[in-house]
């Protein structure tokens, strides 16, 4: 079968590999048939990924069809639309041991440590394998996985009715989260970000309000909508410096800060006068545990809708020009996919 290889940066290389074979009682064989790039996948194919190895196939964000079952599989069946938990983690190290797999002290992410799903087909154990709900196709199902690093966001948060949230960022994750905001019910939501184009998408979504810090002061912009009590809830999902200098600023007294972004800078500024001043309490979210039945289950019910956040799409053969789009400013992408079958 073919297999796409990042062989170095920049460069990928479509190779002949031997197609997975059960071997286990809970295998699952995955025709893949959708692939989302995502941030991760930009910082590899730029060279700039510390964890990973070259050579390396990508992908972390997919859907497909199962084909084959080991025998003690009963979640899914051949035919089944799923999509994939794409975490391969120890089970003895102490956060396992307590049902915190996702800071798993011997972490292996598909497409990272391991290689991922831009291959006809994947081997999976069926407890990451998760079937997708009526009416959720094979492209929007590509899409659960950054809706479940949101819901994990939003846990981390204790995001609620009664917040005024501020989310740095209106890309996918940014977005992810505003959605959850409004099937929360949050009672306003501030969402800010340098383009304008994703600002529209973000009050289109349901934002309140949007803030553009090129144009805007968003100290004053936040003081001025919450009557100078600031965010009971900000998180910051940019990767921006200036981001992150400025979440303080804006979050109320007693407030929550929620960080997920990774900074180009490895010693990011973070003022402790506004933390101990205000007593702000302050969370990291790392991709999430136990999220993929609540995201889907969302789908299920209708409460989410995910394609609307597909900007573009190639052929999986165009994985080069895909990646050159999602990493080019002038295009405009919110979220590309790649997918295999015309």
């Amino acid at each position: 079968m073919k297999a796409t290889f990042l062989t170095k940066a920049y460069e990928f290389k479509e190779l002949e590999i031997d197609e997975p074979k059960i071997s286990k009682p809970d295998d699952v064989i995955i025709d893949v048939k959708y692939v989302g790039i995502c941030g991760t996948d930009m910082v590899s194919y730029q060279g700039k990924h510390e964890l990973l190895t070259f050579p390396r196939v990508l992908g972390h964000e997919f859907s497909g069809i199962v084909t084959v079952i080991g025998e003690g599989v009963k979640n899914v069946k051949p035919g089944d639309y799923v999509t994939v938990e794409p975490l391969v983690t120890c089970g003895i190290c102490k956060p396992c041991k307590i049902g915190d797999y996702n800071v798993c002290e011997d972490m292996k992410v598909l497409g990272v440590h391991v290689d991922g799903a831009c291959q006809e087909k994947v081997l999976i154990n069926a407890d990451r394998v998760f079937k997708l709900p009526p009416g959720t196709s094979l492209k929007e199902g590509a899409m659960i996985e950054p809706l479940c690093v949101s819901l994990e966001i939003s846990r981390r948060g204790q995001l609620s009715i009664e917040d005024t949230l501020v989310i740095f960022g209106a890309g996918v994750i940014g977005l992810c989260v505003l959605k959850v905001a409004k099937c929360i019910r949050a009672r306003r939501i501030i969402s800010i970000d340098i383009s304008d184009d994703k600002l529209k998408i973000a009050k289109n979504l349901g934002a309140d309000y949007v803030i553009n810090p090129i144009r805007d002061n968003v100290e004053q912009a936040v003081a001025e909508i919450t009557n100078g009590k600031g965010a009971s809830l900000v998180i910051e999902a940019s990767g921006a410096e200036e981001a992150i200098k400025t979440c303080w600023t804006v979050t109320a007294y007693r407030g929550r800060v929620v960080i997920i972004g990774f900074y180009k800078s490895p010693l990011v500024q973070i003022p402790p006068i506004h933390i101990v001043k205000k007593e702000l309490d302050i969370y990291g979210s790392r991709l999430y545990r136990n999220r993929f039945p609540l995201a889907i289950d969302l789908l299920a019910r209708k409460e989410v809708t995910l394609i609307d956040l597909i900007s573009h799409e190639f052929m999986f053969d165009q994985i080069d020009l895909a990646m050159k789009t999602a990493l080019n400013p002038a295009e405009k992408t919110l979220k590309v996919v790649i997918k295999k079958d015309k």
